[in-house]
């Protein structure tokens, strides 16, 4: 009786299989589902970020426009002051500079770093800040700035670093006439104005902020966090409205003034904290994702194993039974593969049973041979007739086997017309150092397979004194039953 222990190397082996064939097609589902996820993720984090900077791109806007709507109150409220075209008709320049000190004093004049009068179309007198010395280029300033009541921005180039201002000219209208007596401009230098630049940034995080005029940096940059200077080099270089650098994500915008599209543009740049939380978590749930996998494939294989292994064992044991001779029977399972199998066996073990009941109790001696000439079988008939079993003829040749039986010639002579013609019986006289008395039935058959090479040689030969026996007792018993 085998143990179940039997089996385990088996088992092992199918664990193997299945573990061969179920952890790479889970791998490559995990990959398939990662990949999914790090893209599906990413496009939400761009998404978000894009639409993040796109709300900033339109706060820092708005500031924009409510910080030029301040300084045009400012200014426009001092230029149609009676007082100052007064002064200004009267050519008193000194009482000039003081109304323009209390402009510079006013709620948002602080943030004015160019303010000038001129007189008759000409220059008459300035409130600049001393860092800006504008005078030679004053006469050029005034004639580039557009007329009245729009902001524009204007390339200064003073000595030695030039300069852009974003500047304004309103009229001056005499009290008496009516007519245009004068102009005060007024108006900021972006490369340095660093109160501009504060209040665009006021409240941001994680966002550096930087003016462009033409695609060229204009002024410091709005720092909150640090960024390798290449990575804003490259923003400039790409010349796309957003996109992602090493994990830096950028925007650039024009900036509207006066309603209208400028030179001037607002390029937004994040740090890459987001994108490095990003790749940590995505290499968290890589290996989570690949635990679970293999922890999955385990449990699949264990739970196949299991369900595999028990009706394969008494399968196999009663494949072993059946190979040993042994009378078996097979048990159904719930595998219908393993049924099917199981009930084929067994019906091809009833057929062979039958067969060997068939060949053990026929009177005729039974010696089959395969396709190389090494016997493989005799009945017991031949065991009765030549006195051996067939543990002591099994793998011998025609030569040995039927010689023994048949004696040295009666067999070759039909056994060259059966190997010619695939089949030979008639009577054969064999000599007498046989031990046979009379003549002799044989029959040899050639068996075929559908290609033609020959797969067996079926020999079958009787002691015809024997059969006339065997006919004589039969017909002695007929008698006595139609004597009755």
């Amino acid at each position: 009786m085998h143990s179940v222990t039997r089996s385990n190397p088996g088992a092992k082996r199918l664990l193997r299989v299945l573990l061969e064939a179920l952890l790479p097609a889970f791998l490559l589902l995990a990959v398939a589902l990662l990949m999914l996820n790090y893209h599906s993720t990413s496009n939400m984090v761009d998404d978000s970020i894009r639409h993040q900077l796109q709300e900033t791109n339109g706060r820092l806007q708005g500031r924009l426009d409510n910080y030029l709507s301040g300084l045009d109150n400012l200014l426009s409220s001092t230029a149609e002051n009676p007082q100052l075209a007064a002064i200004i008709s009267a050519g008193d320049r000194q009482a000039a500079k003081a109304q323009l000190q209390k402009t510079l004093e006013h709620s948002h004049g602080e943030y004015l770093d160019l303010l000038i009068l001129t007189r008759q179309d000409q220059y008459w007198t300035n409130m600049n800040s001393p860092l800006y010395l504008l005078e030679h280029r004053l006469t050029s300033l005034i004639a580039d700035t557009p007329f009245y009541n729009k902001w524009a921005s204007i390339e200064l180039d003073p000595s030695p670093t030039p300069w852009t201002a974003l500047i304004q000219r309103y009229p001056i209208l005499s009290p008496d006439s009516g007519q245009i007596i004068g102009s005060l401009f007024g108006g900021m230098v972006l490369n340095d104005n660093l109160t501009l630049l504060s209040m665009l940034g006021q409240g941001l995080q994680n966002i550096n902020v930087q003016l462009l005029l033409r695609g060229q940096p204009v002024g410091p940059a709005f720092v909150n966090s640090d960024i390798p200077g290449e990575i804003l080099t490259r923003a400039l270089a790409e010349q796309r409205p957003h996109g992602q650098i090493q994990g830096h994500y950028f925007s650039l915008q024009p900036l509207l003034i006066n309603g209208e599209q400028s030179e001037l543009q607002l390029l937004l740049l994040t740090d890459d904290a987001i994108f490095q939380q990003l790749q940590q978590s995505y290499g968290y749930h890589t290996l989570l994702t690949l635990i679970l996998v293999l922890l999955t494939a385990l449990a699949l294989s264990l739970y196949t194993l299991r369900l595999v292994s028990s009706p394969l064992t008494r399968l196999t044991l009663f494949a072993e039974q059946i190979r040993r001779g042994h009378s078996a029977s097979f048990q159904p399972d719930s595998i219908e593969e393993f049924n099917l199998l199981g009930a084929s066996l067994e019906q091809s073990e009833t057929s062979l049973h039958l067969h060997r009941l068939v060949f053990e109790n026929m009177m005729e001696a039974v010696v089959i041979f395969d396709g190389a000439n090494r016997l493989i079988y005799v009945n017991r008939a031949y065991s009765d007739i030549t006195g051996q079993r067939l543990d002591e003829v099994a793998g011998q040749t025609p030569s040995l086997v039927l010689q023994r039986a048949l004696g040295d010639k009666a067999w070759q002579l039909p056994w060259q017309m059966a190997n010619a013609t695939g089949s030979w019986q008639g009577e054969i006289s064999p000599p007498v150092t046989t031990h046979h008395a009379g003549r002799m039935r044989l029959s040899i058959s050639t068996l075929r397979e559908i290609n033609g090479e020959t797969s067996h040689y079926v020999v079958i030969f009787s002691d015809r004194p024997t059969l006339n026996d065997i006919e004589e007792q039969r017909e002695s018993l007929s008698g006595r039953k139609t004597g009755t």
